[in-house]
Order: C-alpha cells, then sequence, then structure tokens
C-alpha cells in the first residue's frame, strides 16, 4: 500500500483522522511511500500551526517515524511513465483549488505505476480509479 504524504501527516499529528489511517496501516503488507510523499509531509509538519520547526528537524521526525512504523521509502519503475501518469491525471482532475496539487498527481502516479492501493482521505483521489483506504 501506498501511504500517501496526508496520511503521514495525520498519523504523526494525531489528527481527528488518524485512527481510519491506523487501522488501515495495520492491516497492509509491506507499506510504502515515496521520497516525494516524504517530503511533501515534511514540508507540511514544519508549518507553525503542526511541529513549528525548521525542515531538517521535520525531517528527522519524518524518517524516524517511517522507520518506527515499517513503512519503506521506495521508488517506483520508469521515471518516464511517472511523469505521464501524472500528467494523465492532471489534464482529467485539474490541479490548484478544488482540484488534486501537484503532490497529489505524482502520488497518484506513483500508485498507478507500481499498482498499489493508495492510503489516502483525498475526495479527489478517492474518486479516481486507484483503490484507495481508508
Amino acid at each position: 500500500m501506498f501511504v500517501d504524504a496526508c496520511a503521514i501527516v495525520s498519523l504523526i499529528a494525531g489528527e481527528d483522522d488518524s485512527a481510519d489511517y491506523e487501522q488501515a496501516l495495520q492491516a497492509a503488507v509491506a507499506p510504502f511511500t515515496s521520497a516525494l510523499a516524504a517530503w511533501e509531509a515534511i514540508i507540511v509538519l514544519s508549518r507553525p500551526d503542526q511541529l513549528n520547526c525548521r525542515f531538517s528537524q521535520s525531517e528527522q521526525v519524518v524518517v524516524e517515524w517511517l522507520s518506527a512504523t515499517g513503512i519503506s521509502m521506495r521508488e517506483a519503475g520508469d521515471p518516464r511513465q511517472i511523469l505521464h501518469e501524472a500528467v494523465r491525471v492532471a489534464e482529467q482532475q485539474g490541479i490548484g483549488k478544488r482540484h488534486l496539487s501537484n503532490f497529489d498527481c505524482f502520488h497518484y502516479a506513483f500508485a498507478k505505476q507500481v499498482g498499489a492501493p493508495m492510503l489516502t482521505t483525498d475526495r479527489l483521489l478517492r474518486a479516481s480509479d486507484l483503490v484507495t483506504f481508508p
């Protein structure tokens, strides 16, 4: 199962929806994420309304949490194919407010490339052709 940045942030920050993520994550076999999803989580967690810290401090939190929870960080297949999938979903769903973010387009493409379900509550990703949890 591909673990999206929103799931990483929710679980680390203990947000209201973190229990749903936790339950789905416990049922996952060999969960993984990408460096880009980890980077997005680092950016979000560094903000004043989250950990209010430097990127390097947030990086340490994210990397240690991934290790402690058994979520590996890996890359997927052909970068050209991932780029193609990101462009395709951006053209279908749009980018920006009320659409997929730039990061979401790449998270979608990554999960699509490896044929894995995605742990996310993003309503647009859940409406895509990916299998999503929770």
